[in-house]
């Protein structure tokens, strides 16, 4: 193995969750209210069953072939060059999710808090950091989010609290008064964004107890939703029908907030989140080098960390032309090449396993 770490089964939840909700949090709810409006809130119970069903794909595939990555049994699955093509395009996948996750966490910064900066400036500040990350090891990340990440929820569940202070609740309602329709198309995109957690199939080898990785898989699925839940439950019964105008929404809410007549709190949801982007670029950035190493039958996989990088930068600027261009890309570009690797691809590869009476070895 070119990963000689392991991480917890609790890490992984922690990982799992970050992965998704540190993106979700910030952009889906203004997404989601152009289609849903106040039954926004509905659209993460519904979008958790595709990352259930994504979890299930990924958990079944890994039993069947313990101590390998997604990269490394698709080549035994489909042959070595069919293998090989399916598994660069997951390796594109990574590359070009993580530039438009740098991209959107640029974009956040630059518009909030520092709009003079560069944004290529920024990128190459994340990339950087995101790089000494990612040579550190996958169990030193796994360690040190195992530690952060509790006090990092618990500053932004009391940062919730606070701001219900300014809900009005009674803008939830109609439930569901104009039918059913507008929340299952409102859950697209966040199905996809959802599915991300197919990188499970990257890490389930480097898992201390591998059979637990289905359990904790959907155990984190079920905690994004809740959060996402209260989040899309929160900007309604503040912004009502003007949650879809918003470009941050959740950041709106606490940039305005004051404790006690006197003490801002945005400094504390910057420091959430410069937290949870830079994990989750971290996470994606690592996926990306550990399947080219592999890919590329390598030894090790520091060498191509800042080869990588190089690439990462570039695309998190040219990948799109501006801010306005992300809501499109989110919800036109990006589901498809999502549900593409996420669900349709596990799936076939799920299918043919099994046609050739491989078995579960745990």
């Amino acid at each position: 193995m070119l990963e000689k770490g392991k991480i917890s089964s609790i890490a992984l939840v922690f990982l799992l969750i970050d992965l998704v909700g540190a993106t979700a949090v910030v952009f889906l709810p203004a997404l989601t209210a152009k289609f849903a409006g106040r039954d926004a809130w509905l659209v993460p119970v519904i979008s958790t069953i595709p990352g259930i069903v994504v979890i299930m794909l990924v958990t079944e595939l890994g039993r069947r072939f313990p101590g390998k990555t997604i990269i490394e049994y698709l080549q035994i699955i489909l042959g070595n060059w069919p293998g090989k093509a399916v598994a660069v395009l997951y390796i594109f996948f990574f590359i070009h999710t993580n530039g438009v996750i740098i991209r959107q966490f640029g974009e956040l910064i630059t518009t909030m808090m520092m709009p003079h900066t560069p944004i290529v400036v920024l990128h190459t500040i994340f990339v950087l950091l995101a790089a000494y990350a990612v040579r550190s090891g996958l169990e030193v990340i796994g360690r040190l989010w195992e530690l952060t990440f509790p006090w990092v929820f618990i500053l932004y569940v009391i940062l919730l609290l606070f701001s219900f202070q300014k809900a009005e609740f009674h803008r939830l309602l109609p439930v569901l008064e104009n039918g059913f329709k507008p929340v299952l198309q409102g859950s697209i995109t966040p199905s996809a964004w959802r599915g991300e957690v197919m990188i499970l199939a990257m890490f389930l080898p480097y898992l201390a107890e591998p059979s637990q990785g289905r359990r904790m898989g959907i155990w984190s699925v079920i905690i994004i939703g809740a959060i996402l839940i209260a989040d899309a439950v929160l900007n309604t019964a503040i912004f009502g029908p003007s949650t879809s105008r918003q470009v941050f929404p959740s950041f709106t809410i606490v940039n305005e907030m004051v404790i006690g007549g006197f003490l801002r709190v945005d400094i504390a949801i910057v420091i959430i989140w410069l937290v949870t982007m830079l994990i989750k670029i971290a996470l994606f950035y690592y996926a990306a080098v550990l399947g080219t190493a592999q890919l590329l039958n390598m030894k090790d996989y520091k060498p191509i960390t800042l080869p990588i990088g190089v690439i990462l930068t570039a695309l998190s600027i040219l990948s799109i032309e501006n801010s306005t261009g992300i809501p499109a890309y989110a919800t036109t570009g990006y589901p498809p090449f999502a549900y593409l690797v996420e669900l349709v691809i596990p799936l076939a590869v799920l299918l043919i396993a099994a046609g050739r009476g491989l078995k579960p070895k745990y």
